[in-house]
């Protein structure tokens, strides 16, 4: 039992009054004149022996009402486990640093470490901690698992340490992302044992508005975890950026936007192009400045139409604004990848009714790409072994055919297979090395839909849109049927009527093999004449060469395919960023080179023609310099177990008492001692009432 207003207890000295009023002996009120002893003085009767108490249980009946009176008002109440919880539960805690692009702005990262010190000053002796750095995505710096197996009065030396050595890079945040993946990493490491533990995260961010916070509303939080999101902020309110948004054409020039964010005090700015040296710097010779008037929350487009089409990179300034991360953008001028597509099929490139008449107009060049056709029936097919591409086979392959068409696959190519016969379905297996299985003509009545199409996959992505995603206008009249069991590693991207796989990707080494399980031709469907045919095809060449976003636009934290500038070349690469750290990589379809930082790339590699080289631009996410901040309802709407702003901030003392309060509130036990001392006194003035009329009658006659 506790109170929560102990002092009131004091005010169980009372008791002794109804003690001390039954001890006082009182003057006989029962009287008998006599008119002869009017003349004398009253005196009162002398009491010989001590005084004694009369009617014990009156007395007792007063003292506990006095006892129940004091108990009400020091408010009592049972403690709970929930309660103790405040001072012996151990915490597991999972401390989460912004290292983003915007914490680079002034006073924001003093800011976190003087946060983090003195988080890791309020860690108990038994409490788990993990440091973590996030941006794109989460790193440790401290696990949980080494937290424990570190001395005690190490641990935090340790963790202030490697915060030292870590400073904001340039990518940009997704708290989206990041902070369900903390939350799965602590309740991993926990172990069943300590699963219902208490977890708390803490994050200290600017929590700017372009932090990426959607996925927070679909991830399920558990019970035993809360949120403290504590915000650093800068002395500055506003920020201006630069984005290079269109290509150099003869047109429009150069088309960059300046964008102003909420509450800024600025308008007007300066914007400036240059071209950018080999060493990084620029230079002044083809120097070109406008001025912009831009207001808070709004965008302005400006044109550089002076600038020529340079194969120089070029770069964009900016100036007037107070925080200057965000400031400078560049522009490279794209090389155009070189596709090679093998067809091997019948048919002249003239026939309305041959596949290859189709095949040959559906693929269309870009900037970023350029399409090299080639078909086996004239002979000119490419020297598979040199370079990678996209093959479309639509018959029989020899033995020749089939094995180089293989080792094509595992080398990278990806091939598509058009089966418009049972043989040709089973030799999309046998391309990939596998045991094919039963495949037969399917018994259409009518004809048959696509279904089930798997829009998430890079393939689909054009069609990621509830308005292209309706594949029912394209009819298939004859298709064929795949019994059993697929491989493990087949992914079915699409079926018809819901029943047969329709489109499925078996991937093999570097590449794949896509089975297509009808004909593409009048005979089968209407596919080459459907709406679908170019956009997929297409996509199907932007997905292996990585040429669906212009090279010149990367962002930084962008995995960039190397391939999309190499070509057929094989061999190593040597990539030089735009602090002049330079990196080996070997090339191949899977080769990634990781932009880290904002600036001109280099890629320097040797080819059949000799030293090539190449660059790229990588540019600051456009969300990142969106820095004003989101407001922590917004946070809350999304689901997030935010815990109370006030109640976040309070001591463990204060903390204590908020919950005693709480407890108090719930059980209310005040109003039940009130009610047993108003009965308690009701049962004293009765009892009192009756034992005075007793005495009454029992006193002398005074008629």
């Amino acid at each position: 039992m506790s109170f929560l207003a102990p002092l009131y207890l004091a005010g169980l000295a009372a008791i002794g009054l109804p003690i001390l009023f039954h001890m006082i002996r009182r003057t006989p009120k029962g009287k008998v004149p006599f008119s002869t002893l009017m003349f004398l003085e009253a005196s009162p009767p002398k009491v010989t022996s001590r005084s004694k108490i009369e009617h014990w249980l009156l007395l007792l009946i007063r003292a506990t009402a006095l006892i129940l009176l004091a108990l009400a008002f020091s408010r009592p109440f049972l403690r709970q486990s929930e309660d103790m919880a405040v001072d012996t539960e151990s915490k597991r805690r999972a401390i989460l640093v912004d290292v983003s692009a915007s914490m680079r702005r002034d006073g924001l990262w003093e800011q976190v470490t003087r946060i983090v010190d003195a988080i890791l000053k309020d860690v108990k002796a038994d409490d788990s901690v993990g440091l973590f750095v996030f941006d794109q995505e989460l790193l440790p710096l401290l696990s949980f698992e080494e937290w424990a197996g570190l001395q005690a009065g190490h641990q935090t030396a340790v963790a202030q340490k490697r915060l030292q050595e870590v400073t904001p890079g340039w990518m940009g945040t997704n708290l989206g992302v990041v902070l369900p993946e903390a939350v799965n990493a602590a309740l991993d490491e926990a172990g069943d044992t300590e699963a219902s533990r208490a977890t708390e995260v803490i994050v200290i961010t600017d929590l700017q508005r372009g932090s990426r916070i959607e996925g927070l509303q679909t991830f399920e939080w558990p019970d035993s975890v809360t949120v403290d999101i504590q915000r650093v902020e800068t002395k500055t309110t506003g920020n201006a950026s630069v984005q290079v948004i269109g290509s150099v054409d003869g047109k429009s020039g150069l088309r960059v936007r300046v964008e102003n964010v909420a509450d800024s005090p600025h308008e007007r700015f300066k914007v400036q192009t240059s071209n950018e040296s080999a060493d990084g710097t620029a230079s002044g010779v083809s120097a070109i400045q406008q001025e912009v008037h831009v207001p808070p929350e709004q965008n302005r487009v400006v044109q550089f139409k002076d600038v020529s089409a340079t194969t120089k990179p070029i770069m964009v300034s900016l100036s007037g604004d107070d925080d200057g991360f965000d400031n400078q953008a560049w522009y490279v001028k794209p090389q155009t990848a070189r596709v090679p597509v093998l067809y091997r099929g019948a048919g002249a490139m003239s026939d309305p009714n041959e596949l290859r008449y189709y095949l040959e107009r559906a693929f269309l060049s870009t900037p970023a790409r350029a399409i090299d056709f080639y078909a086996d029936s004239d002979g000119n097919t490419p020297d598979e072994t040199w370079m990678t591409g996209l093959s479309v086979v639509a018959k029989l392959l020899d033995s020749e055919q089939l094995r180089l068409s293989s080792k094509a696959v595992e080398d990278g190519w990806t091939l598509i297979v058009v089966g418009n016969s049972i043989e040709t379905c089973r030799q999309a297996f046998s391309i990939v090395g596998l045991e094919s299985p039963d495949v037969s003509e399917a018994n259409v009545e009518g004809y048959a839909m696509l279904s089930d199409v798997d829009l998430e996959h890079p393939v689909f992505q054009p069609f990621n849109d509830v308005r292209l995603a309706d594949f029912t206008k394209l009819p298939i009249w004859k298709h064929r049927v795949i019994e059993g069991q697929l491989p493990e590693h087949a992914r079915v991207l699409a079926s018809l009527d819901g029943q047969h796989p329709a489109i499925v990707e078996l991937p093999h080494g570097n590449g794949r093999v896509l089975l297509f399980t009808f004909g593409w031709q009048n005979d089968d469907s209407q596919f080459v004449l459907s709406s679908k045919f170019v956009p997929l095809m297409n996509s199907l060449v932007d997905d292996f060469a990585g040429t669906s976003v212009e090279p010149s636009r990367a962002i930084v934290g962008d995995q960039f395919p190397v391939h999309t500038l190499t070509g057929s070349a094989t061999g190593e690469m040597t990539i030089i960023a735009p602090s002049g750290l330079e990196q080996g990589l070997e090339i191949s379809p899977l080769a990634f080179a990781v932009l880290t930082e904002p600036g001109v790339y280099q890629f320097k590699w040797v080819d059949r023609d000799g030293p090539r080289t190449a660059s790229i631009a990588a540019n600051l996410d456009p969300l990142e310099s969106r820095t004003d901040a989101l407001g922590l309802d917004e946070i809350r709407a999304l689901g997030v177990p935010l815990p109370d702003i006030v109640e976040a901030r309070l001591t463990i003392d204060e903390k204590r008492q908020l919950l005693a309060r709480e407890l108090e509130s719930r059980q209310r036990f005040w109003q039940w001692v009130i009610l047993v001392g108003i009965l308690l006194l009701l049962l004293e003035t009765w009892l009192a009432g009756y034992l005075a009329g007793g005495e009454a009658q029992s006193g002398p006659d005074t008629t």
